[in-house]
């Protein structure tokens, strides 16, 4: 007796939403527990443990044998090896990436790469380990940029129920997970840098310190070439991290005095040739100053260049025009305004009008003449964005060695930057 087709249309359907139900439970409880680890790993700002937790939940998820993750460079396409796992030495690891040329190509930062046996150029990545089976790279992305990445293998491990090959619900699971580990690597890395931020700004704040105590005649200098620098690169439509650059550069433009004689720098009467001569050491000063200090890298141009002129007058190097960095020519432009209009020990400061002129006078000699262009103008929009700071605080007091009228440097009236 034949089964009615109806029947069997039935039976196929019940059968089909049977092992339909059956993966719909299966996928549910791997979200369900990849979200409650990663609940769990928001809440630490630990790298070691973040990447541990990370790698061992992929380990588990795809049942691979191996697994490593690699750390996207912040300012190059290179990856670090953050972390393995397996009975598989780095160097080995090492040696399947380099054959794995793919892994340095952009595609492998932007999307799932699953390779076996029978896959194009898996024959090299078997050249350096005879034991692998198949390989995933995934990559861990949040927006547009990729944070690290994990690579997982398949290798002989001696067991008959050895998997050898990733399964699509693999891939499409750990791409799942690898968006969210994407989102708490990064959170984790955020932590970690605003922590390193504090430290810097504790780190410069005592630096600017330390120059406020080897002079008594100036107050809040740098700070003040801070504020008006930032403004400045502001205005020119600089990006976040050169205006940061810029700023924390402006507040350690002088850090070389430290390294001046207190007899110089608080000296009352005329400089003497030396003693001039000592005061335009302070740039090259400076850069020795921070040079083992690897956050400050990036202001050592504004530091060693802030005296240099566009007519290649300056120093140490006498640069010229587009030689001297931008950074150093705002923070010049900056030194000039705030040491015209504040008050010093044998003079009172410039009228703004008056500063305006002499940058004006100067522009194209001393100073970037585009740039003093926007300056004046932004001053002469809004003047009370650049008045001179109030009576400084004692405690907060920032220096700015005074050079005598005599020995001023050739420029702007006399008026010593």
């Amino acid at each position: 007796m034949s089964v009615p087709e109806e029947i069997l249309s039935s039976a196929n359907a019940q059968t089909t939403l049977g092992l339909s139900k059956v993966e719909l439970k299966k996928m549910l409880k791997e979200v369900q527990f990849i979200n409650e680890v990663l609940l769990t790993l928001i809440k630490s700002t630990d790298m070691d443990s973040t990447l541990a937790a990370i790698l061992d939940l992929a380990i588990k998820i795809t049942h691979s044998e191996v697994g490593g993750v690699l750390l996207a460079g912040r300012y190059s396409n290179e990856t670090q090896i953050m972390l393995l796992r397996g009975e598989l030495t780095e160097e080995r690891f090492q040696k399947i990436l380099d054959k794995a040329n793919f892994i340095r190509k952009p595609e492998a930062a932007r999307e799932v790469i699953c390779l076996a046996s029978n896959s194009e150029g898996f024959n090299e990545m078997l050249s350096a380990d005879p034991d692998l089976l198949s390989f995933i790279s995934v990559p861990m992305i949040v927006g547009r940029e990729t944070v690290g990445i994990l690579v997982l293998m398949h290798r002989h491990s001696g067991r008959e129920d050895h998997l050898g090959d990733y399964s699509p619900q693999d891939v499409a699971t750990i791409s799942v997970f690898a968006g969210q580990a994407a989102l708490v690597l990064h959170n984790t890395l955020l932590k970690i840098e605003n922590g390193k931020k504090e430290v810097y700004l504790e780190t410069i704040a005592a630096l600017v310190s330390a120059i406020d105590a080897k002079d008594r005649y100036t107050r809040n200098h740098s700070k003040n070439v801070a504020r008006v620098a930032v403004i400045l690169s502001q205005g020119l439509r600089l990006s976040p991290r050169e205006i940061q650059t810029i700023e924390y550069g402006a507040l350690l433009h002088d850090i070389g005095k430290i390294g001046i004689p207190e007899s110089i720098l608080n000296k009352k009467g005329r400089l003497e040739n030396e003693e001039f001569e000592r005061i335009k050491e302070h740039p090259v000063i400076g850069i020795g100053i921070l040079q083992p200090v690897d956050f400050l890298q990036s202001i050592r141009a504004i530091v060693h260049r802030h005296h240099e002129r566009i007519d290649g007058k300056g120093y140490p190097g006498g640069l010229r025009g587009e030689d001297i960095p931008f950074e150093a020519r705002i923070v010049s432009i900056a030194d000039a305004w705030d040491a015209m209009t504040s008050d010093r020990s044998y003079r009172k400061g410039m009228t703004m009008e008056q500063a305006l002129l002499e940058l004006q006078e100067h522009a194209g000699e001393q100073f970037d003449a585009h740039m003093v262009r926007a300056f004046v103008g932004m001053v002469r929009q809004n003047p009370p964005l650049f008045a001179s700071s109030a009576a400084p605080d004692p405690m907060q007091a920032v220096p700015y060695p005074v050079l005598k009228r005599q020995k001023a440097i050739p420029g702007l009236a006399g008026i010593n930057i």
